[in-house]
């Protein structure tokens, strides 16, 4: 009877999961499409772009338009002192007007501008594989609640196993009672234990909606409903090396540290450029005439940072303490998986031994319980030591249960923090 139950509860949890059923990955692929961090990704995209887009301008003219309004005090005069010669100089006018568009050109930037658009590409590649290390951390939450959710799944389980054993055994004892055979004080234990079966299912329903409540804050509203979260199942769990988000981060971090140290040596470049003045003012380049004029000049020019005090060097200097840094928090970050993935493997193998045992104990356990079920009906036992038995096989359940869980969470706990789930 009690095979045949299960058989059929069994069945109506499978026709119950098809509607819906939730398993780990898709809880993961929730929870990240679910996280606020996840709209920082196009966000850095747009600013990256931006960036780039703007160490490109340094190629673009500048134009630039002033103007200025003076007057002085003493200008230049030019006088001869021989009366002989008649000629007079015209005098430089005291106010002073003029309006000028100033243009400059780059013909020559020794790099500079392609270097710092590299430069800026490495920071975004890097901000965004920063978003991606945060989302992936979000999958070892989820974990915790998923795998409590599972655990409180088999309890409740077990508990209406149990439940079915206490009715089946109620169903003969009233037989007994009625043919005179037993005591009717002996079907209050049973009545008893049944109350405390249920006020275990209470508790049991409570505590799994809490943890179902803080698993729909990670995946959102799509858990809503009637959700069973289906048992992950893992043949192995040490499927390859340990490739997390992280180190991908590390990598880029540093190829932004390379990229800068590049850009400050490019800063040591000579820079040719083209310039240009037009304008209109009183007076023009020619300062002895005191007439409103046009004028204009082209030229080209050469810049270059010839000894920068060891700015440069510094520079650099430091950019490679950084990349020391980098690589110290690369080593810490590999010695903390190893140490913490080394545990998870000790549990593991920890749960297999002792289910093992466990699985001996439930069948042992079953066998005593049935026996006990035969001597209760026979009246050479009171149902008080009946219960004694029954509540140990099913203490034994869900034990043998809840390290099941538990052996494919160390399991799923390994692949996530291994990088390969």
């Amino acid at each position: 009877m009690k095979a045949l139950t299960t058989a059929l509860f069994l069945l109506v949890s499978g026709l119950v999961w098809g509607q819906g059923t939730f398993t780990l990955a898709e809880c993961h692929r929730l929870a990240i499409e679910n996280a606020p961090r996840l709209g920082d990704r196009e966000l850095i995209r747009q600013m990256g772009e931006l960036k780039v887009d703007q160490a490109g301008t340094t190629w673009y003219p500048s134009l630039n338009l002033n103007g200025k309004i003076s007057y002085q005090s003493d200008v230049v005069t030019v006088a001869l002192t021989d009366p002989t010669i008649p000629v007079e100089f015209p005098e430089v006018p005291h106010d002073q007007y003029g309006l000028n568009l100033d243009v400059s050109q780059n013909l020559y930037d020794g790099g500079i501008a392609r270097t710092k658009k590299s430069y800026e590409e490495a920071l975004t590649e890097a901000d965004l594989q920063k978003v991606e290390v945060d989302l992936y951390g979000i999958k070892g939450k989820v974990n915790s609640y998923f795998f409590a959710i599972l655990v409180l799944q088999e309890n409740k389980l077990n508990l209406e196993i149990h439940m079915e054993n206490l009715e089946a055994r109620e169903e003969v004892m009233r037989t007994a009672i009625a043919h005179g055979t037993l005591l009717e004080a002996e079907i209050k234990v049973i009545e008893v234990e049944k109350l405390k079966v249920k006020q275990s299912m209470i508790e049991v329903e409570s505590r799994k909606s809490s943890f179902m409540d803080a698993l729909k804050v990670l995946c959102g509203e799509t858990l809503s409903g009637n959700v069973v979260l289906e048992t992950p199942q893992f043949e192995e769990y040490n499927t390859g090396q340990v490739i997390r988000p992280e180190h991908k981060l590390f990598d880029l971090k540093n190829a932004s540290l390379e990229a800068g140290k590049e850009l400050v040596g490019k800063k040591r470049m000579p820079v040719l450029y083209a310039f240009g003045q037009t304008g209109y003012g009183k007076p023009g380049y020619n300062m002895m005439s005191s007439d409103w004029d046009f004028y204009y000049r082209v030229g080209a020019g050469l810049r270059w940072n010839l000894w920068d005090w060891s700015h440069t060097k510094n520079e650099k200097q430091v950019i490679g303490y950084q990349q020391q840094v980098i690589q110290n928090q690369r080593a810490t970050f590999d010695k903390e998986l190893e140490s913490i993935l080394v545990q998870e493997e000790a549990l593991i193998e920890q749960y297999r031994l002792t289910m093992e045992m466990e699985e001996q104990v439930v069948v042992l356990q079953q066998e005593i319980s049935e026996y006990a079920a035969v001597k209760l009906a026979n009246g050479t036992i009171t149902a008080t030591d009946y219960v004694t038995e029954l509540n140990k096989e099913s203490l034994a359940r869900i034990r043998l249960a809840t390290h099941q869980v538990q052996l494919m969470q160390a399991m799923a706990n390994y692949l996530t923090i291994q990088g390969n789930l």
